[in-house]
């Protein structure tokens, strides 16, 4: 572990021993942290607040709270529970970042993630590495295709994470540890005055990795200061990440089973000094004033910069003990800037409307150079494994991307009576991109390539709510509500940058999508269910393929179909305070509709009707808890996914799985603690497929654990 990271969690840990004989925290605060109604508003899905039983959309709030009492310290961790999501850990951008998973859909680009309403990656591929784990207020999850009100990005779903502030004056900290030497912690500091408020916040983590070779260390600054200036709310915050993963490879299978001699997934056999590291700074702008009687007026701004380092590499071939792998190491530095106004209008005409309408543009500029690099190793015998500057230059590589994505949008909500909502919009999005990529082979000539495209289109949606009982409360069946909602959207192809060879655009992927479904709370809201159909179409989504020299590249992948159903319910009787039971079942059907390419020996092949890889058919999830609001609590959970195929010819099949969770936890009036147990039957499945290295997966993390002790000063 590094010395910053060492000096931040010494300066957590000091600040938390210091607090011991500290006075209690306000125990209205406590009860705040533990309040249901906070949790049950969504603004994803409209940009404005709405009661989640009023949404025609499927949505899911998994709430801050419960994250800190399950010892979350991934993505991974916080979205494992939720019905009919995948996130399983572990994808060409490290162990601890996950691919999102939604409809059976497992397209990296394919989702809209935010942090603060403002995109991470910006017009590039969700950057999850901004996304601060150990500060979530909640996270919103909206499913199918959000183009409508959020544009290009947007294209099958969205996940949006609201970070905390601290609800109280004074310091708080925490610090924690778990398997494969880990330790974390931070410390939290808020300071109000003269009607404005300062929020600041530092933490560090760190551990060993779970396979050999992959310690990690993160480093977290934020400074925030917010109030209200003539009428205006004004929101302004920096941020700092300095995050570092040492990188491992996943494992190499054929006929659905490893290779011989990788049988072992905790093994590396990544090129020495492999890593995946960014430095980040962000600063964002957020602003609320009103600028009517019925109209108000929002606004966000943001300017990142992002300088990374990638150095990884991928087996290429095996000859009994003999090991082949090809690499890269490349340091691409990425600027994005993000602006979004609008104005929210809500009046009386013939019913109540709620009129959403702005423009939107994000830009972003990627650039990078490195080099490509092969070497050979001996099976299971690391000192074999050269680092990677040693190794001699294959091939000097470069590429410089510019992307514009500019919209305008507008969106109503009208309630003509009190039994039905009517509601829908469209955007116009405007996508323009140049793209340089260079490639020299040592010994041969330079390959140049430049390609520039500009595509527009419009995205919609139309949806219907019809609340079936007369009045909410009513009876035991206290709120029924009936939905239905139409999609569309669209977005531009990513390219592949580090090939210069490959370096195209490819023509734009559109999405189209029907749900519909039903919500209800019943027994005066001590059970909250859902549960809704969906068919999800895309056209010309783009995948990796090998090329004719067996190099990963990428092609537009026909037609492509998302279909089934999920259910939901959650319990929390009065009868039993501090109890909760939820459970949920998912039945989805991804398949190809239309999907032919070439391998690289020339043979066509057909997976029309196919299963996508990888995804599976059905999945459903459990989990019980007991957390009263001061004391001793408990919690445990269960997930299952069935049989997935590993490959687009559905010729080998992974078997289904089992997970199994639990925890402790211990809440006092200034302290808080947990433990958590992860994977208790310790189960080895795959969770995803490299997109780089030809039929390779990256393997769940064994049997862990983690704690955290918290105190309030």
């Amino acid at each position: 572990m590094t010395l910053p990271f060492r000096a931040a969690l010494v300066a957590a840990c000091l600040v938390v021993l210091g607090a011991a004989a500290a006075r209690a925290e306000d125990p209205e605060s406590v009860v705040m942290s533990h309040d249901p109604e906070k949790y049950g508003i969504v603004v994803s899905a409209t940009r404005t607040p709405r009661d989640n039983l009023e949404l025609p959309d499927a949505a899911v709030v998994v709430r801050g709270d419960e994250l800190k009492r399950t010892g979350a310290r991934t993505l991974a961790d916080a979205l494992i529970d939720v019905v009919g999501v995948e996130a399983g850990g572990g994808t060409d951008n490290g162990s601890l970042l996950t691919n999102i998973g939604m409809w059976g859909l497992r397209e990296f680009d394919a989702l809209l993630v935010t942090v603060d309403g403002v995109p991470v990656g910006g017009p590039f591929n969700p950057s999850l590495a901004q996304i601060p784990i150990d500060d979530i207020e909640r996270i919103e999850i909206v499913k199918g295709p959000q183009g409508s009100m959020y544009g290009i990005s947007a294209f099958a779903g969205m996940v949006q994470v609201f970070t905390g502030r601290q609800q109280y004056e004074g310091v708080s900290g925490w610090i924690g540890g778990g398997s494969f030497g880990r330790l974390d912690g931070r410390v939290n500091m808020r300071n109000s005055g003269d009607g404005m408020t300062l929020d600041a916040s530092l933490s560090g983590a760190g551990d060993d990795g779970w396979q050999d070779r992959t310690a990690s260390g993160r480093m977290h600054g934020r400074a925030s200061l917010s109030g209200s200036v003539g009428g205006t709310h004004l929101s302004l915050s920096v941020d700092g990440i300095a995050d570092r993963q040492d990188w491992g490879t996943p494992v190499p299978v054929a006929d659905g089973v490893p290779l011989p001699g990788f049988e072992n997934p905790d093994r590396n056999q990544a090129v020495g000094g492999a890593v995946m590291e960014h430095r980040l700074w962000t600063l964002s702008l957020n602003a609320s004033a009103p600028v009517g009687p019925v109209t108000g007026l929002r606004n966000t701004v943001s300017l990142t910069r992002d300088h990374q380092r990638s150095v990884r590499s991928f087996v290429s071939g095996v000859n009994g003990t003999d090991v082949s792998s090809a690499g890269v190491a490349i340091e691409p530095v990425e600027y994005t800037v993000y602006e979004d106004l609008g104005l929210v209008s809500r009046f009386q005409a013939l019913g109540k409307h709620e009129f959403v309408t702005g423009a939107a543009i994000t830009y972003g500029h990627t650039s990078a150079s490195g080099i490509g690099f092969d070497f050979d190793q001996v099976l299971n015998d690391p000192a074999s494994i050269p680092y990677w500057g040693a190794v001699p230059v294959g091939d000097h590589r470069a590429f410089d991307d510019r992307r514009t994505f500019f919209g305008v949008y507008a969106h109503d909500s009208w309630t003509p009576v009190r039994a039905f909502t009517l509601s829908g919009g469209g955007r116009w999005d405007r996508a323009r991109e140049t793209l340089h990529a260079y490639g020299q082979e040592t010994g041969f000539a330079a390959v140049v390539s430049d390609d520039s495209r500009e595509d527009s289109a419009w995205s919609g949606d139309l949806a219907g709510l019809v609340r079936l009982l007369p009045e909410k409360g009513a009876g035991p069946l206290g709120a029924l509500n009936a939905y239905a909602n139409w999609k569309s959207s669209f977005k531009p192809a990513a390219p592949n940058l580090t090939e210069a060879e490959d370096a195209r655009i490819l023509d734009p992927e559109h999405s189209h999508s029907v749900e519909a479904g039903l919500k209800g709370r019943a027994f005066e809201g001590q059970l909250a269910f859902e549960a809704s159909a969906f068919q999800l179409d895309f056209h010309n989504i783009v995948v990796g393929v090998l090329n004719a020299n067996g190099d990963p590249a990428l092609t537009n992948a026909g037609h492509e179909r998302f279909k089934g159903f999920e259910v939901s319910a959650v319990l929390t009787p009065a009868s039993y305070p501090g109890w909760t039971l939820s459970a949920g079942y998912a039945h989805h059907d991804p398949r190809f509709v239309e999907f032919t390419f070439l391998t690289p020996d020339g043979q066509l092949r057909n997976v029309s009707g196919n299963q996508v890889e990888l995804a599976p058919r059905e999945m459903w999830n459990a989990k019980v808890t007991y957390a009263p609001i001061l004391w001793l609590g408990a919690w445990a959970a269960v997930r299952h996914q069935g049989e997935r195929p590993l490959s687009r010819r559905n010729t080998s099949w992974t078997p289904g799985f089992e997970e199994y969770d639990a925890g402790v936890t211990l809440e006092l009036m200034a302290a808080s603690a947990s433990f958590t147990a992860r994977n208790l039957g310790d189960s080895r499945h795959d969770v995803s497929e490299s997109d780089i290295g030809d039929s390779q997966f990256y393997v769940a993390p064994p049997r862990r654990y983690t704690f955290q002790i918290s105190i309030s000063i």
